[in-house]
């Protein structure tokens, strides 16, 4: 069986790592031929070529919607997967005409593809406003790698986030909370992995982005940091992050809306809003390691359950496949 699979980022980044990238050996042991074609190369000369594969898989590019319109045309079967609101953006709206140019290539893509498939409840429920056949692969993890720490709690307790440069300021946003959580209690520590420094007040240790190394990163701390902003395209987020602190038994501290109510419940993390209940609650793990312990084995088992990749990896290849 062969597959064309259209995507615009690089491999190794966001969505497309976890939405596809990390599928495509696991598709190899099934017999499933994958041809990628990234943004450069989706042209009129693939309208042609489509047809020669068994599947287009479309993971999440919103393109010509003429171009797009003759893709899906000559396809055998059409895959359209998506795990953000990309119907909309973060901070300042789109523009009016922007906003209808987006939104028709995104009902194209659910109203004519065979099937879609997404991540959460959350988007689920916006892609069935278009689509009878919506189907749920939640974002996965090899859990073999992604797994707890043997260390055990400290004299000190180290207050982790990680997070690629776009969303920076999503950590900066509560430097004052961080910062006198550390005046109080100079015994904790604070560490942040991104391709990018963030602007903090406070003294903190940086590990700048190194491919491969997220997972010791996170093995490293005793609480995760999950800061969201309140709006639709957070809503729509299923964040790998949280889920990676939760595969490796980190309690998180977040703002739980939208689709990431689907990975974080008040077992394995606790939710916040403003700044005292960010301070709150950071204060009631920090004083409370217990705690600390218990949150993360039931985020641990949270993962296992839900977002094991063996698990994911199955089902999606059935769906792909029309089993």
């Amino acid at each position: 069986m062969n597959m064309l699979a259209l995507h615009s980022r690089d491999l190794g980044k966001g969505s497309t790592k976890y939405r596809l990238a990390q599928y495509l050996e696991y598709f190899k042991t099934r017999e499933l031929n994958v041809k990628l074609v990234n943004r450069d190369g989706i042209n009129k000369a693939l309208t042609r070529e489509v047809s020669r594969f068994d599947i287009l898989l479309n993971q999440r590019y919103l393109f010509d919607y003429s171009l797009a319109r003759r893709l899906i045309g000559n396809a055998k079967r059409v895959i359209f997967d998506f795990d953000d609101a990309i119907y909309t953006r973060p901070g300042k709206p789109y523009s009016l005409i922007a906003r209808l140019r987006v939104r028709r290539r995104m009902h194209l893509w659910l109203k004519q593809s065979d099937v879609v498939t997404t991540s959460s409840n959350f988007l689920s429920k916006y892609a069935q406003k278009y689509s009878d056949y919506v189907k749920i692969v939640p974002m996965s993890l090899d859990l073999d790698l992604w797994k707890p720490s043997e260390k055990k709690l400290g004299d000190s307790i180290t207050i982790g986030w990680a997070g690629a440069p776009v969303n920076i300021n999503l950590i900066e946003r509560i430097d004052e909370v961080l910062s006198q959580l550390l005046i109080k209690y100079p015994f904790i520590r604070l560490a942040v992995f991104s391709g990018q420094k963030p602007e903090l007040s406070s003294p903190f240790e940086y590990c700048p982005f190194q491919h491969g190394m997220e997972p010791a990163f996170v093995r490293s701390i005793d609480i995760g940091l999950l800061p969201l902003d309140d709006d639709e395209f957070y809503k729509g987020k299923s964040p790998i992050k949280a889920i990676q602190y939760i595969a490796c038994g980190i309690p998180v501290v977040g703002k739980v809306i939208g689709a990431t109510g689907e990975i974080l419940n008040s077992e394995n993390s606790i939710a916040v809003s403003g700044r005292k209940e960010w301070f709150d609650a950071l204060e009631t793990l920090v004083l409370r390691r217990d705690l600390i312990k218990s949150m993360g084995a039931a985020g641990r088992r949270q993962a296992e359950k839900k977002f094991n990749f063996k698990t994911v990896a199955d089902n999606f290849y059935n769906i792909l496949s029309g089993r």
